[in-house]
């Protein structure tokens, strides 16, 4: 059932629509008719919650917009059908921005009248219906909630998050218990392989499930989250600060359960502590490693990084995403994006204290061969070599982290020059093929995607380029081509439009004179007129 509000002065008006609604439209049911100007039409929305109001567009005279875009405002999926007379046009069609859905002129017809009544059924019957798949999806992800948060946790362990605020937004979102100190470790299971041999795939798969929630039972005094990465790993960041031998004792703990409960041994790799959330991805990458020393120092155990690697400071905190993006980078000539991730490269290599001996010259060394393999899979062509773009004495002499930064830099910003003139090059010769191909085949049924395939890029790339270039997408390039023809054969010959057409690729006639029309300006009719005129008046001078 629709409620309607009803809003005219004219109540003879008002008792025609009533009467009409109710002999017609039995989902339709008007819960008020408002005829008196001083009653206040907010209130009385407010008090009887209408979901579609039909009024006279000059009952709201009194407030003018205001009110209409108050009711807007305040209940949003309300709706106005609207009525006055012609010269009340322009205030009905403005009044579309306040939740209008039709307006009618006076004197309104039963016809006109309906034909806007099933309009507003239909559209709140198409919002209910999108109101209930919301819910529904709504109910879905709340369902779902749970491996949203995993999720999150996911992209923590893996440093996907680089922002520390973001992180505590979602940890508010997700209600986790976290404030500061971050510490994570892995169990993994040993013998896995063994294991799934012996165990069926039910069996198989609730092993991570199983030690997942006795990890949470057993560490529930603690802030703790975990994730399952593997079908025989479970993640955990461990929140707070807690002394590094109280933590291993936990673990300890933690790994005899698991044995009692479900007959698996594990081995429990343990990342450093540290303050910021951010930098739990470098806790994951301690972890991790932490678990390949299972293999000198005995599985079913549990191994701290800080103790097999008490001294490292660097490896795991290098940001070697950014640097893999700096190779990207400057194989696409981004000179400004390379110089902005390698300042970030060399801050955190700052950070990180003291630098192993000769690792500068390794670490630019190995930049230099990345961008270089990068350069090579590309097939871009390095005129003088790739070495001419950068001193190898110069670069093994280095020691000062500000002298390997410049030296980096100044060697980019040469690269990425190179890598720009290749491509404007390229792009250049890009351009004279597509154009060639317009031109040879302007006549076929030829189109974008068409020349993107054979030129081997995207639509996007070579549009962009002749915009950049002719100033003219490439449908107008062709069609620039196709008129020009047309226009000498119109000049030059008595062909009909028609035939004109199947000649240049149009599908009819009708279809070049649109075109025609559209591109030149004038009618293709008076421009044959036109020159043929010229050309009578040229023959009769040669008479004279």
């Amino acid at each position: 059932m629709l409620n309607i509000l009803l809003a005219d002065t004219d109540q003879d008006n008002i008792k025609n629509i009533r009467t009409y609604l109710k002999g017609t439209f039995a989902n339709l049911r008007v819960v008020e008719a408002l005829t008196d100007h001083n009653r206040d039409i907010i209130d009385a929305v407010k008090e009887l919650q209408p979901q579609l109001i039909i009024a006279d567009i000059r009952y709201f005279e009194k407030y003018g917009y205001a009110a209409m875009r108050d009711i807007h405002e305040r209940y949003p999926d309300m709706r106005f059908i609207v009525y006055g007379y012609y010269n009340d046009s322009e205030h009905m069609e403005h009044s579309r921005d306040f939740g209008v859905l039709e307006y009618l002129y006076r004197p309104l017809r039963r016809a006109d009248l309906s034909r806007v009544l099933h309009a507003a059924i239909s559209y709140f019957d198409k919002s209910d219906e999108s109101r209930r798949v919301e819910q529904g999806l709504e109910e879905k992800y709340r369902e779902r909630l749970p491996a949203y948060r995993e999720i999150l946790l996911r992209d923590l362990l893996l440093g996907h998050i680089d922002n520390d605020a973001e992180i505590y937004r979602s940890f508010d979102y997700f209600g986790i218990d976290f404030d500061k100190g971050f510490a994570v470790f892995i169990i993994r299971i040993d013998d896995f392989k063994k294991h799934i041999l012996t165990r069926d795939e039910t069996e198989k798969h609730m092993l991570s499930f199983k030690i997942d929630h006795i990890t949470r039972n057993q560490l529930k005094e603690y802030h703790i989250e975990t994730a399952i990465t593997d079908f025989n790993t479970i993640a955990a960041i461990l929140g707070g600060y807690e002394d590094i031998d109280k933590t291993i004792s936990l673990l300890e703990s933690l790994k005899g359960e698991i044995f009692q409960r479900i007959n698996a041994r594990v081995t429990i790799g343990l990342g450093r502590t540290y303050d910021l959330p951010t930098e739990i991805a470098v806790s994951y990458r301690e972890a991790d490693s932490a678990l390949h020393y299972r293999f000198h120092l005995g599985e079913d155990s549990v191994i701290p990084i800080h103790y097999v690697e008490k001294y490292n400071a660097l490896t795991y905190k290098y940001p070697m995403e950014k640097e893999t993006r700096l190779v990207f980078a400057a194989v696409t000539g981004e000179y400004d994006y390379c110089r902005q991730l390698l300042e970030e490269i060399f801050d955190a290599l700052k950070n990180a204290g003291h630098l192993p001996e000769n690792m500068l010259p390794k670490l630019a060394m190995n930049i230099l061969l990345s961008i270089n393999r990068c350069v090579n899979e590309r097939g871009i062509p390095m005129e003088s070599g790739f070495t001419a773009f950068f001193s190898s004495s110069e670069l093994l002499r280095m020691s000062g982290i500000d002298e390997a930064f410049n030296y980096l830099d100044r060697t980019l910003k040469n690269f990425c020059d190179y890598i720009v003139r290749y491509h404007e090059r390229t792009d250049d010769e890009l351009i004279d093929r597509a154009k060639s191909i317009c031109e040879e085949r302007y006549f076929e049924t030829i189109n974008l995607p068409k020349i993107a395939a054979e030129l081997g890029v995207t639509p996007e790339y070579i549009n962009r380029l002749f915009i950049k270039r002719e100033n003219k997408p490439v449908i107008d390039y062709i069609m620039r081509l196709r008129l020009d023809k047309a226009k000498n054969l119109i000049r030059e010959t008595t062909l009909s439009d028609d035939m004109i057409a199947v000649k240049l690729g149009f599908d009819d006639g009708r279809q070049l004179r649109s075109v025609f029309r559209q591109y030149e300006g004038i009618n293709a009719s008076d421009y044959r007129l036109q020159y043929a005129t010229l050309s009578s008046q040229i023959k009769e001078g040669k008479r004279v």
